[in-house]
């Protein structure tokens, strides 16, 4: 008896583990476009920093050249 209380409860317990792993996995299907948006921007907000950074270089780089130059 107490045997079959105990095959009862472990299917129960995985029938219950296996629902919750599918539930988890739909999350993580829902959320996967949120989050590869989400790192797309802060890859371009980079990418953009990047370009602001080179373009002060530049900047700087054209001021000593001018500096040089008299």
């Amino acid at each position: 008896m107490l045997l079959l209380e105990l095959l009862l409860f472990q299917k129960l317990l995985l029938t219950i583990l296996l629902r919750l792993l599918l539930l988890l996995l739909l999350l993580l299907l829902l959320l996967l476009p949120i989050l590869i948006i989400i790192l797309l921007l802060l890859l371009l907000l980079l990418l953009l920093l990047l370009l602001l950074l080179l373009l002060l270089l530049l900047v700087l780089l054209l001021l000593l050249l001018l500096e040089l130059a008299y």
